[in-house]
This record gives structure tokens, sequence and C-alpha cells, in this order.
């Protein structure tokens, strides 16, 4: 069978598509802002229309999943973004950029929940290393983002919509994987308190990615970094994440998936303390940001590699995680916005690490629920 007509490779490029769609308003922001005339906590609504849309289409697309070929749901979803992105150059006020957030938001909830799931039905027990690539795709979209945002958001959108249509049609030639009959030996049920406390997880750790991510842009300007310096700021941080990415990959089937996502944690609260402690100062942004993006890069892949070993999961199941993840991606971005509006910029170190601590919190209270 061709490459092109195996599920897997659609899955990784597509998810090369998803990081652009879904990290495209961080480094847009200071453009958007200037096309609709809004502030900065105004602007920072779109963050809540991207994962409000994103909670809705985690849930419908898990459900989708479970009734509708996998395959189907997935071009359902990129045709959306092709869509939506195709708009965004015409849309020039806030409520029209809101409405455009909360359809992309839903509609790559929807891919990505099926690309996940899918991905564990067609690999099982295997699925580790994949899982990591999968993720490390993300990355290098979300990698690409500010330096296509550079040439102009009209630029980026629209050649994020090329890419959305692509795989739409992609999707629609591949053959999807079909849900596992029965579940393995060292699997057990998924149970509500096993998907809470998972889901809790997730919500937390998207708050540190998507909160840092989104903001960092907009933090290192108004600390006095210049415009090209916001850039690479913002650069800098899904640089390291790739990297991130590409050694958790390489180490995945050399250590357990616990003590990978431990380590990453307690990485991620070492460099958030760093950014407090720097407090604005030019080195220690430039050094916190590396050091957060390779910590959080493992942390999403890891976790589902490790509830796929745990537990049985359905594609409604994995839906928990994603509307988990969109429900982190709305929250804590915009808290943090109010907080820079209000208080100050001294603030967003300090949510980081907070969350940060959390984080790992929460991951003890998963890996207790499933008997350590």
């Amino acid at each position: 069978m061709l490459t092109v007509r195996r599920p897997i490779p659609l899955y990784l490029v597509s998810f090369v598509v998803t990081g652009v769609a879904l990290t495209l308003i961080g480094p847009s922001l200071d453009e958007l802002r200037d096309r609709t005339g809004a502030s900065i906590s105004g602007i920072g609504s779109l963050f809540i229309a991207l994962q409000l849309g994103f909670v809705a289409g985690a849930i419908a697309g898990g459900r989708l999943l479970d009734r509708f070929n996998g395959h189907r749901v997935y071009a359902l979803g990129f045709g959306i973004v092709a869509v939506s992105m195709a708009s965004i150059p015409l849309l020039n006020s806030v409520l029209s950029l809101l409405i455009a957030m909360a359809l992309i938001g839903a509609a790559t909830a929807m891919s990505d929940v099926a690309a996940n799931t899918l991905l564990m039905w067609h690999l099982g027990a295997d699925v580790g290393r994949t899982m990591n690539v999968l993720h490390l795709c993300f990355g290098i979209g979300a990698l690409a983002t500010p330096l296509i945002v550079s040439f102009g958001v009209n630029v980026a959108a629209l050649s994020g919509a090329a890419g959305a249509l692509l795989m739409a049609v992609w999707a629609l030639g591949v053959p999807a994987p079909t849900a596992p009959s029965e579940r393995r030996a060292e699997q057990s049920t998924a149970t509500r308190l096993i998907l809470f406390s998972a889901a809790a997880f997730f919500v937390l750790y998207v708050g540190v990615e998507i909160g840092f991510a989104g903001w960092i842009h907009t933090y290192s300007g108004e600390i006095g970094f210049s415009s090209s310096h916001q850039t690479w700021v913002t650069s800098t941080f899904w640089i390291s994440f790739t990297v991130g990415r590409l050694v958790s990959a390489v180490v995945t089937g050399r250590f357990r998936p616990k003590v990978i996502i431990v380590a990453a944690m307690v990485l991620a609260i070492v460099a958030a303390a760093v950014l407090v402690v720097a407090n604005g100062s030019p080195s220690g942004v430039w050094i916190g940001t590396a050091a957060i993006g390779l910590a959080t890069a493992p942390q999403f892949p890891v976790m589902m590699a490790y509830l796929e070993r745990r537990v049985k999961l359905s594609g409604s199941d994995t839906s928990w995680f994603m509307t988990a993840a969109g429900v982190g991606g709305f929250a804590f971005p915009y808290v943090i916005g109010q907080f820079l509006d209000s208080i100050g910029t001294v603030m967003f170190p300090w949510v980081v690490l907070v969350l940060a601590c959390a984080t790992l919190g929460m991951f003890a209270r998963v890996n207790s629920v499933l008997g350590g």
C-alpha cells in the first residue's frame, strides 16, 4: 500500500497544520489589535473564543468518532478550518474574529481527538514513540507560525487554509483504523474517576503551555523587548518546544512514561522560578523561555501514551482530555491577560509558576488513582 494511503503520514503532516492553526493568535495579537482598535484584554478574548470552540469541538468529535468513519470526521474538521482561516483577511472587527476563532477551535478539536484516538487504535501498546512524533509535528507547525506571521497575518491565515484543505482531501482517501474489540490485560476500564483526574491534569498542563506561548510575545514587549526580539523570544519557546518533543520521541521506550513526565514537570517548575527571579531581566527571560519550552513539550504526548497503557480508551474517553485541554486553553490565557491589564507584567511569571506546581500535583493524583 502506498505511503499516502497509510494513516500515520496523514496524522503527522496534519499536526503541522494544526500547530499553525492553534498558535496563530499569539504572534498575531499586535497586528489584530491595531486592525480592530481593541485593548489588550479585548483582543485577548480571541483566546477564549478559540478554546471555547475547542471544547465544543472536542465533545462533539469524540462522539462522532465512536459512530462514524474516523477519517470522515477528520476531513470535516479540516474543511471547516480551511474556510475559517481563509476568511481572516476579510475580518476587521473583534466580533467577526471571535466567530472565526471559535470555528477554528471547534474544527481543530475534532481533528485533534480523531488523530490521537485513531493513532492509539492503530498502534495500541506501541503508540508511545509515534505519539511523541505526532506532537513533535504540532511543535513544528507552532514553531513556523511566528515566522509566517512576520510576513503578515493574512499570509499566515491563507497558508493555513491551503494546508487544511489539503488535509481534508487526503483524509478522505485513506482507510481509517477502528477501535479494538477487547482491552489488554494491563488496561483497566475508563471509570469516571480516572477520566476526571486525567482531565484535570490536562487543564493545568495546557494552562502552562498555551498561557505561556500565547502571552510571552506581549509580555516581552511590555518589559521593553523590540518587535523583532518579541518575535524571536516566541520562536525560542517553540524551537525549544520542538527540541523537547524530539528528545522525548528518542527517549521514549528507554524510560517509563512516568519518569519522563515527572522530570519534565520538575524542569517546568525550575524554569518558571527562573522567570520569577529574573523579574524582567532579558537574560532571565530568554533562559526561562527556552527551559519552559523544553519542559512542556513531552508532557501531553507522554501522558497520552501513559494513559493508553493503563486504560482502554474510546473516542468519547479521549474527548475528555481534549475538552480539558480546551478549558485550560481558554481559562488561563484569559486570566493572564486580565492580570497583565489590571495588575501589571510582574504577575506573568508567578502565574506560570503556580500552574507548573499544580500540574505536578495533579499528575501525582492520577498516578495514585491508577495504582501507582
